[in-house]
């Protein structure tokens, strides 16, 4: 028997995928083990995404050989540089890019040690997870869209969305085992169905399934492209409370221009239109976007148009990224790159803004309740994931003061008490 050990960076897409590829590796032939030192075989599940992520790959490659075990690395890092680390990194026994099909590793991994072979079948809705209470369910790969900046086009491929009943027998699955939540993840997800032969399917459709589970306590839609947003959609969210009223709206830009320039479908106007009618539709919505500043031939002007932006809009959470440049995107070769220390001050300025209006939601909030999970026990502090904060650990934690007691999944009625400029602090109410 082999001791499997699996290391997953990046995204909670290639969280999805590590847990679907340890369910390869079945007994009695492997065990999954969380000790690298116990192991026999170490798996690096990498991200390509943007420089800091290949960083944090290379660095995790190079400490994991230390270990003295196999070391098999998979993911998007590989599929971008496979023979760039195959040159650089000769120490590694296995790179495995998407290319070659993962229901393979598990005979590739035993002919390391000239074992007997074996023929699993990788199935994206059989996992090893690690929480009960809550799971990601992955609806969709790659995507089509081809954002100027953005490579996972060529490292994921194009659109394919999962089939409907698979989804929706798996969620069934998690939720007698235990899951009261779903967070459903995409690079786009409400592109889902587009792809599908009937017609009839998008995201509603798969929507209207999922709340039919009783079990289900919350669905959660992550990563919600802007112009795939529609009406009907926002009308379901807002007369089905198992819908979260969370919306992660990457925009990446406002100027009209620079949108245009990133390949963006949406400009300034129809950008200002969907969060306008969040607001006056779901007046509680709570509202996430991420940003990239520096992007080629971002002038001051434009940067300064962006911070008007969301001073007038005031997300609740905000992420913000320097543009990266990354090969084979049409950014990579676009003119007036800005200078990395421009970059910086912008994102800055863009932090710091954006800790004030955090600041300032925050304190709106309190005396607000929410019906919410425990998602962490620390004495008789409770971390409670609700319409606040998404599972991703990037918002602030809501912290429960309570004496009673509670486990990891348990459903609570709060009221937020305190505020802080990311955090809240709440009470238990009936």
């Amino acid at each position: 028997m082999k001791k499997i050990a699996l290391i997953s960076l990046g995204c909670v897409k290639n969280t999805v995928d590590s847990e679907a590829i340890l369910a390869l590796f079945k007994k009695p032939d492997f065990e999954i083990v969380t000790n690298l030192k116990e192991s026999d075989v170490i798996i690096i599940n990498t991200c390509g995404f943007i420089l800091s992520a290949k960083i944090e790959g290379i660095n995790t490659i190079l400490d994991t050989l230390q270990y003295g075990k196999k070391v098999v690395v998979i993911g998007c890092l590989v599929e971008r540089y496979f023979d760039e680390l195959k040159e650089s990194i000769p120490e590694v026994n296995m790179w495995i890019p998407f290319k070659d099909e993962y229901t393979k590793l598990p005979s590739m991994i035993q002919s390391l040690f000239e074992d007997e072979k074996v023929k699993p079948e990788f199935d994206i809705f059989d996992r090893v997870e690690e929480s009960s209470y809550s799971t990601y369910i992955k609806i969709s790969e790659g995507c089509d869209n081809f954002c100027a900046f953005c490579a996972i086009p060529f490292i994921r491929g194009r659109f394919v969305s999962y089939p409907l009943e698979k989804i929706v027998n798996y969620a069934k699955k998690v939720a007698k085992r235990g899951s009261k939540e779903i967070v459903l993840i995409g690079q786009d997800p409400t592109s889902y169905g587009k792809d599908l032969k009937n017609e009839n399917i998008n995201l509603v459709t798969l929507l209207k399934e999922l709340v039919k589970i009783p079990e289900i306590f919350k669905i959660r839609l992550l990563y919600l492209y802007p112009d795939g947003i529609t009406d009907e959609l926002l009308d379901f969210i807002k007369t089905n409370e198992k819908i979260s009223h969370y919306f992660d709206i990457p925009i990446q830009h406002c100027s009209t221009r620079i949108l245009h320039l990133m390949n963006r479908r949406d400009d300034k106007k129809s950008t200002e239109k969907i969060f306008n009618k969040i607001k006056k539709d779901i007046p509680d919505a709570i509202l996430r976007t991420t940003l990239i500043v520096g992007f080629p031939g971002e002038t001051t002007k434009e940067f300064n148009e962006l911070l008007k932006f969301i001073k007038k809009y005031k997300f609740n959470h905000l992420g913000c990224f320097t543009y990266s440049k990354e090969e084979k995107t049409r950014a990579y070769y676009l003119p007036h790159q800005v200078r990395e220390n421009t970059k910086v001050k912008r994102k800055e300025e863009i932090m710091k803004t954006q800790a004030k209006i955090s600041y300032e939601l925050n304190k709106e909030l309190i005396g607000r309740q929410f019906k919410g999970l425990v998602s962490k026990v620390n004495e008789n502090d409770y971390y409670v994931r609700c319409d606040y904060n998404a599972p991703d650990d990037i918002d602030g934690n809501v912290i429960l003061k309570s004496d009673k007691r509670h486990q990891v999944g348990d459903v609570v009625n709060i009221e937020i008490t305190h505020a802080f400029v990311y955090d809240l602090l709440a009470k238990e109410i009936d």
